[in-house]
């Protein structure tokens, strides 16, 4: 009978660390928002409040380098971008993920960005593993 409730105990305890706060889905909605919007609308700056220190030197420095071969009509064709944030869920204590849709003009599709907690703030990071592109 004790085993039993200490198994009890510690399941309900993992439980309950790894359910989200309604003000930490939102600061982790907020990052994924504000990073998605910015990308997703060729505002490579913008994004870099949502980003962690990494984020910024690298995939935003390669985004502004490979701007500059970006055809002007094309961006004009895929703007303005809509962001959706369909839901968001904890990875471990640190670190989540959000899914969100993006629909542009010529784009149609769902995929999920790597959040985690640095210096108290979530912040959007590249973990190195692939998501995959679902069309809707």
């Amino acid at each position: 009978m004790r085993k039993t409730t200490i198994a009890v105990a510690l399941t309900l305890l993992a439980a309950s660390c790894s359910t989200l706060s309604p003000v930490e889905e939102e600061e982790i909605r907020k990052a994924a928002y504000g990073y998605c919007d910015a990308m997703a609308n060729y505002r490579i700056d913008d994004a870099i409040p949502y980003c962690t220190e990494h984020m910024v030197k690298t995939t935003l420095q390669t985004a502004h380098m490979l701007m500059q071969y970006v055809d002007s009509a094309y961006i004009a064709n895929d703007t303005p971008a809509v962001i959706e944030i369909k839901k968001v869920r904890l990875t471990s204590d640190s670190t989540a993920e959000a899914t969100y849709h993006k629909k542009t003009p010529i784009k149609d599709f769902t995929n999920e960005i790597d959040l985690k907690k640095e210096n108290g703030r979530w912040l959007v990071y590249t973990s190195g593993k692939k998501h995959k592109k679902k069309r809707k």
